[in-house]
């Protein structure tokens, strides 16, 4: 999704991390890192099918007015009922007539940052006409749906019936033909910036069918989208000179002699269409043919300004795709858009079929990551929302977390945790290139830390596990689609390991590729692979608005000669939040000796006595598997050396907690 979500609220404890030590308490922040290694032929992972069911299928005829920003079209869809109960009532999608006026659910739902010029776009029907199995016009039979809203004025979700039910199995056939008007710039996922025109959700879409039933609702402020696959046959005309770009692969251009051309664009198995065009583009291509993987082709639209950024666009595509690949499965489509959007444009971030929106500005330190992070996180999205396509309206949390997990993954396996850096005191918050770098490299950070912010600023506002349209606020919705499921996967994967971890990946995603699981189906894989019941783990976890916290005190009893150990020292672990998860102790001695505890987590508190010893060092959690733990700080206890020390140690902590409190404060009023 969008980078100012992807990327989320940023924390100084990032950069200023101190590095965690190593097996023998030397600090040298290294960690083991994911393996990039792809499956063999004798893995015994499910194969990945052939094709999608290809439900709906699209032929679309569409021309571009961009002096006018509007659109006219007409397209055949070939719905085949595969829901096993007749079906007489068709929902379609109407998604721009949330920018028609302020009384959409959109538009109310974002409240005072619904610009004037979002209301601009629309989409109107002209007609819709059924073609088979008999002839009958339904035009006359078309009503708007309010449906979980209550809100009768929103015109995002409308619905025709016809004459008598389409039966199991037999293929409905629409003839549609709509006008639609592009919305404005900044606010909507589709928009145009003077002749750049991104468009998306931009035909009249059947809704898909979800457990047996419509999955019909209308468009919400911060949910996307739900479809069923089908094949893809779109032409578009255009002004000659505009630049164009579309999911699938170009098959025809026609000259018309009228100062248009006409593309055609064809794409079998994907569940939407989305294009862009513009005079202003660049156009970069490159073929990535490694071994163990199928050729891909990749096209890069690139602003001007952003003209140095083409090999780190480049790049990042093509790390994306060998990490997914050897995690998931190989990428399916033979090639691959990446749009670098207008500035002012609200379209950066996004993912759809076979193409994919980043996001850059001129000034972008190699060491921020960007582009480079929003393009891997949409690469992603082509395996998880593309190919395994969850539903985005109701559980937007296992599409948007599980991409993201994937992002952070894919970034420590290849990149590793250092010579990164951040951006503080933005003035917008348009995404991560907005504010002033700060960068540190060479400094180790936590993986995952990043998503720490939010989880403490609204984790428990509500439970992870909601329709996109039940939470909140705005940021809530955020915290729990990206940073939560995130960070719960990073803590899956510190508790059954790396490898265990890749094939849940791998046997998930090829078992329901096209298929569109739901969370019980990623949790059955979890528990076949990794073997037992982890219920308990989402319980607390994607079912929950509780926090992880744990921290560790030491504590010395009795009297004993100086320089002597003391008599007995007493080590305790307290869990301070409501998540209970099974932690790791380890003390180090003075004498060089290292003790290694574990606790099941489940009280309140655990303590272990060491009598004789002197405890210089005690951490819990130190192999840093729970990333959900909100607050690293507490996880570790030092013995002081020396009046310096303990107060370098009190005015460094104090001013570092001072900082990153503002900075979050900074982030949450932003």
């Amino acid at each position: 999704m969008r980078a100012a979500l992807l990327l989320g609220t940023l924390a100084v404890s990032m950069v200023f991390a101190l590095p965690p030590p190593g097996p023998s308490g030397e600090a040298d922040g290294s960690r083991p890192r994911p393996s990039l290694e792809l499956p063999g032929a004798d893995a015994g992972l499910p194969p990945l099918p052939d094709t999608s069911p290809r439900i709906a299928s699209y032929s679309i005829d569409a021309r571009l007015d961009a002096a006018r920003h509007e659109i006219s079209g007409r397209l055949t869809l070939d719905w085949r009922n595969e829901s096993g109960v007749p079906r007489q009532r068709f929902p379609f999608h109407l998604y721009w007539n949330a920018f028609r006026d302020r009384r959409s659910t959109h538009l109310r739902e974002w409240g005072e940052r619904a610009a004037d010029e979002a209301v601009s776009g629309r989409i109107d029907l002209d007609s819709v006409t059924l073609v088979a199995p008999e002839t009958a016009d339904l035009t006359p039979t078309l009503r708007f749906l309010e449906c979980e809203s209550g809100n009768a004025d929103d015109r995002t979700l409308a619905e025709v019936s016809a004459p008598r039910p389409v039966l199991p199995g037999e293929v409905a056939r629409f003839e549609i033909e709509w006008r639609a008007r592009i919305p404005g710039p900044g606010l909507s996922r589709s928009d145009w910036v003077h002749d750049y025109h991104l468009v998306a959700q931009w035909f009249p879409k059947i809704a898909g069918i979800w457990k047996g039933e419509w999955n019909a609702h209308q468009f919400h402020a911060w949910s996307e989208f739900f479809a069923d696959f089908g094949n893809y046959d779109v032409r578009l005309t255009v002004p000659v000179g505009l630049e164009v770009g579309a999911t699938g692969r170009l098959v025809e251009e026609t000259r018309n002699g009228d100062g248009t051309r006409t593309l055609r664009f064809v794409q079998e198995d994907v569940h939407d269409f989305a294009w862009t065009a513009s005079s202003r583009f660049l156009v970069r291509e490159t073929e990535l043919d490694e071994p163990g993987y199928p050729p891909v082709r990749v096209r890069l639209l690139l602003q001007p300004e952003h003209a140095h950024l083409a090999e780190r666009y480049l790049d990042a595509a093509a790390l994306g795709l060998r990490s997914f690949g050897a995690w998931c499965f190989p990428y399916p489509y033979p090639q691959l858009t990446i749009v670098d959007p207008a500035w002012g444009s609200g379209s950066g971030g996004m993912e759809y079929p076979t193409f994919i929106t980043g996001g850059a500005s001129v000034w972008s330190p190699t060491a921020l990551q960007s582009p480079e992070r929003v393009t891997i996180h949409e690469v992603a999205h082509q395996f998880l929302y593309g190919v395994v396509a969850t539903n985005e309206m109701r559980e937007a949390w296992l599409d948007e977390g599980l991409a993201s997990y994937l992002t952070a993954r894919a970034l420590w396996a290849n990149l590793g945790p250092d010579g990164w850096g951040l951006r503080y005191f933005g003035l917008d918050d348009r995404g991560s290139d907005a504010g002033w770098p700060v960068v540190a490299p060479g400094v180790y950070r936590l993986r995952g830390a990043d998503r720490l912010p939010e989880l403490r600023a609204v984790g428990t506002s509500d439970p992870m596990a909601l329709p996109a349209w039940e939470y909140r606020t705005r940021r809530s919705y955020g915290a729990n689609s990206y940073a939560k499921p995130e960070l719960t996967l990073q803590t899956l994967e510190g508790l059954v390991g790396d490898e265990v971890m890749t094939r849940i990946l791998r046997t998930y995603t090829r078992r329901y590729a096209f298929r569109h699981p739901e969370a019980a189906d990623f949790i059955s894989v979890v528990e076949e692979i990794a073997g037992g019941d982890f219920g308990w783990f989402f319980d607390q976890t994607w079912f929950s608005s509780e926090l992880c916290d744990y921290g560790i005190e030491v504590r010395e009893r009795g009297e004993s000669p100086e320089g002597a150990p003391p008599p007995l020292t007493e080590v305790t672990v307290r869990r301070y939040g409501g998540v209970q998860l099974p932690v790791e102790v380890r003390v180090d001695f003075g004498d060089g000796g290292v003790a290694r505890e574990r606790w099941d987590g489940r009280g309140r508190w655990c303590r272990f006595r060491y009598e004789g010893r002197r405890v210089d060092a005690a951490f819990v959690d130190p192999d840093e598997r729970l990333a959900l733990d909100t607050q690293p700080g507490n996880d570790t206890w030092v013995r002081e050396r020396g009046a310096a020390a303990r107060a370098a140690a009190r005015w460094s902590g104090r001013w570092l907690l001072w900082l990153q409190n503002l900075l979050e404060t900074h982030a949450l009023l932003g």
